[in-house]
């Protein structure tokens, strides 16, 4: 058993520990609350762009958009995936399971890989993607211009022909305990994720003209997309920190209790054993 001051030295370096991860679950949850809020004030825009792109193509079933062009006859289709991480780590398996998501679904050969966030970029280089070198973004930072940059970039490989496909990957917050990595298409679009948005029936004039109209919506609706799953991620990241800092925490303060268990016996210990030679130098005398 160590001696009641190493004991003491490791309670002391175990509590700096514990005043650490309860400083950082406090930071994760008001960053949490940011984040929810973030996503409930753009809901409502981002459901009317979808309602209306609903009531163009309910309209007119054989519109055209260059964002709902499948390339079906393209025989080297190339995947484009946006990869939603995090920067830091200390947020238990957060980073992990969306890397190890990744890493199932990607096919190395025929994909260009847009990482976001810095754990997720050197896990995915390690592993021999083709990451692709232009930088959307230095940190993962959660806000509009942020989204509609990425948009914008992505929109512009799609019309290009340099990317068939797009899908987003990220973590979705199915409870406070339960976070879950997903894959979602965001392109080419299809007609058929829109039968359902329009409940109402609404008329509509579309000036200049209904194709200029969708691909416009069309383009806001990619980015609400990828701004909704942006705050998901940003809100399970930081979900999953004040988990991981709750249980740091936690198992701190047992280790704690422990420790101080085992310094009381050393303690006591030691004050037995200077009895003992005390006594032991009395009947010598």
């Amino acid at each position: 058993m160590a001696n009641a001051r190493e004991i003491k030295l490791r309670i002391k370096g175990i509590n700096e520990t514990k005043k650490i991860t309860k400083a950082m679950k406090l930071i994760s949850a008001a960053k949490l609350k940011k984040a929810r809020a973030l996503h409930d004030a753009t809901l409502p825009f981002f459901k009317r762009i979808q309602k209306t792109m609903s009531s163009i193509i309910r309209r007119i079933p054989d519109i055209e958009s260059t964002y709902f062009d499948t390339r079906e006859d393209k025989e080297e289709r190339i995947k484009g995936y946006i990869v939603l991480a995090s920067d830091k780590g200390l947020n238990g398996g957060y980073n992990h399971n969306v890397a190890k998501l990744a890493e199932s679904v990607i096919d190395k050969e025929h994909s260009i890989v847009f990482p976001i966030g810095k754990v997720v970029k050197e896990a995915l280089l390690r592993g021999k993607f083709n990451v692709s070198e232009e930088k959307l973004v230095d940190n993962y930072i959660v806000d509009v211009d942020t989204s509609r940059d990425i948009t914008n970039y992505m929109l512009k490989l799609f019309k290009d022909g340099k990317i068939d496909e797009l899908h987003l990957i990220y973590t979705e917050l199915e409870s406070a305990l339960s976070m879950k990595p997903k894959t979602m298409k965001l392109l080419p679009l299809t007609k058929d994720a829109f039968e359902d948005a329009d409940e109402t029936y609404e008329k509509f004039e579309f000036e200049p003209s209904p194709e200029q109209v969708l691909d416009v919506l069309a383009a806001k609706y990619v980015k609400g997309v990828l701004y909704g799953g942006m705050v998901e991620a940003f809100v399970s990241e930081h979900s999953a920190r004040m988990n991981a800092m709750d249980n740091a925490t936690t198992n701190a303060e047992k280790m704690i209790k422990k420790l101080t268990l085992n310094y009381n016996r050393a303690r006591q210990a030691a004050i037995t054993q200077e009895i003992n030679e005390i006594v032991s130098g009395a009947s010598n005398i």
